[in-house]
């Protein structure tokens, strides 16, 4: 951090204050820098955030007031903080609220199919699927693949409402509702 103060601040130092190292950059003062190592030894990726943050108090605390903790101190406060925040949320409402999203299948209405579709890129592979569902439930039809080429996930899931499209017109089904995730593509097909 010193080094980038210095590059705005020409009379600032840029070293490490507490080991020295000839620059103290974000990297270094939150990982390299012996205290900082010690801390994440002892504390792994556990609480990870908390843990930054107690490092980085202890960092100001010692430029700024000239005192410094062990990585073992601060190590038991990060961890004392969270789960005194975890036993918090148990016992009292949740500061950071659960918001659980009921999802299931909805049936269509009588004498109409439902289709369900979606697609998925990743490394120049996309998959897609369909199910096509009458309205008890029924599995009429359905069909999914895979597409060697480079494409949008709209394109992806373009294609898998076209492939939906060709099951409803083999199957001769007249009144269909189709069900896709992607706001883009029912706004442009709406």
């Amino acid at each position: 951090m010193n080094a980038k103060i210095s590059s705005i601040q020409q009379d600032f130092r840029k070293d490490c204050s507490k080991c020295g190292a000839s620059a103290e950059t974000l990297i270094h003062a939150l990982k390299d820098c012996p205290t900082a190592r010690a801390i994440l030894t002892l504390g792994g990726l556990d609480d990870f955030i908390t843990t930054l943050w107690n490092s980085w108090n202890n960092r100001n605390n010692y430029v700024f007031c000239g005192k410094e903790e062990e990585g073992r101190v601060i190590w038991d406060r990060a961890k004392t903080l969270c789960q005194d925040f975890r036993i918090h949320n148990l016992v009292n409402k949740p500061v950071l609220p659960l918001t659980l999203t009921l999802k299931k299948w909805e049936k269509p209405p009588c004498g109409t199919v439902k289709i369900n579709f979606d697609a998925t890129v990743f490394n120049n592979k996309t998959g897609f699927g369909v199910i096509v569902h009458d309205s008890d439930g029924f599995i009429l039809g359905g069909g999914g693949g895979f597409k060697y080429e480079d494409i949008t996930a709209e394109w992806a899931k373009l294609y898998a409402f076209e492939e939906g499209l060709k099951i409803v017109c083999s199957l001769n089904i007249t009144k269909a509702i189709f069900k896709i995730d992607c706001a883009i593509l029912v706004n442009r097909v709406n």
